[in-house]
């Protein structure tokens, strides 16, 4: 028995903001027609790229119900977590009363867990604030610094969390991924987490992947799946290696959470700017940048 699991790609989205930093959620139409062409299977709402945690619970409540009016064209993922259980509890639930498909949770950043069972015990009562809704913990160590064994995290987690059904998987150790995405013979949703290493997730048995990057690559990402599912793995490898190009050039102004926003920018589908601490790009970097995509055939 395998639970539902999410076949191809959810966009991890960015929070359209005013110039003054504001929240701009009339920008969000404008995303979604982009969005749209990109044949994905969801949306990933308010999580790192999201700048979910730099957001207050109030705006993150907001942004959550506008994703929503555009139920009908994506699955749309919910990250509630933050650094305190009682926050998370609040968006939790009211994730669940806005209808969300699923939620999703990073470990506490703050003096983060060191074993699964602070872990566990941490999402445990999250969750149980949407009895009703699927829950995927977000593992993103390079970010969060919670590094717990995720398989340990499934093993005690389907005990005490009856609504677990995944994981957000983003980290490089592929060796445990694939060991979750074995664990009870494929029962739990293993999303992979890293766009520039998609295959490799594919190759070990993930069926989705949620990515930042997807907000712009979903039609050759969508490519390089169907080239997999057909059985062409020589044809796969070549569109992962360009995919990796357009992640070279995504990573190279600041982060990828900068750099998303700018690309958008670029390409005419204006998302704002990042909020502090994160810096956004100069004017002269804005122009390098476009070199750099016109450099890699991308506009």
């Amino acid at each position: 028995m395998t639970s539902e699991k999410i076949k191809g790609l959810v966009a991890a989205t960015v929070t359209p903001m005013k110039a003054n930093g504001e929240v701009n959620l009339p920008a969000l139409d404008s995303y979604v027609k982009h969005l749209e062409k990109q044949g994905l299977a969801g949306v990933f709402v308010n999580g790192t790229t999201g700048e979910g945690l730099l957001m207050t619970s109030d705006e993150r409540k907001a942004v959550a119900e506008a994703w929503m009016a555009y139920k009908d064209k994506f699955k749309v993922m919910v990250h509630v977590g933050g650094t305190s259980y009682a926050a998370a509890v609040d968006l939790a639930r009211h994730a669940e009363k806005i209808g969300a498909d699923a939620i999703s949770a990073m470990g506490p950043c703050f003096l983060p867990p060191s074993r699964a069972e602070e872990l566990v015990a941490f999402n445990k009562i999250v969750a149980a604030a949407a009895p009703g809704t699927p829950f995927y913990y977000y593992h993103i160590p390079g970010t969060s610094h919670v590094n717990v064994s995720m398989l340990d995290f499934l093993k005690l987690g389907e005990k005490e969390i009856p609504t677990l059904r995944g994981i957000k998987y983003t980290t490089y150790d592929s060796m445990t991924m694939q060991e979750c995405i074995a664990y009870r013979g494929g029962y739990y949703d293993i999303l992979h987490g890293h766009d520039e290493t998609i295959l490799t997730g594919l190759m070990l048995g993930a069926t989705g992947g949620v990515g930042t990057s997807y907000s712009v690559t979903g039609e050759l990402y969508n490519k390089l799946l169907d080239t997999f599912w057909a059985g062409d793995l020589a044809g796969a490898v070549k569109l992962q290696e360009k995919a990796v190009e357009f992640i070279r050039v995504l990573i190279k102004y600041e982060n990828s959470v900068v750099g998303i926003k700018a690309i958008l920018q670029v390409m005419g589908v204006d998302c704002g700017p990042v909020r502090l601490p994160m810096r956004n790009l100069t004017p002269d970097r804005m122009k390098a940048l476009e070199a750099d995509l016109r450099a890699i055939g991308w506009i």
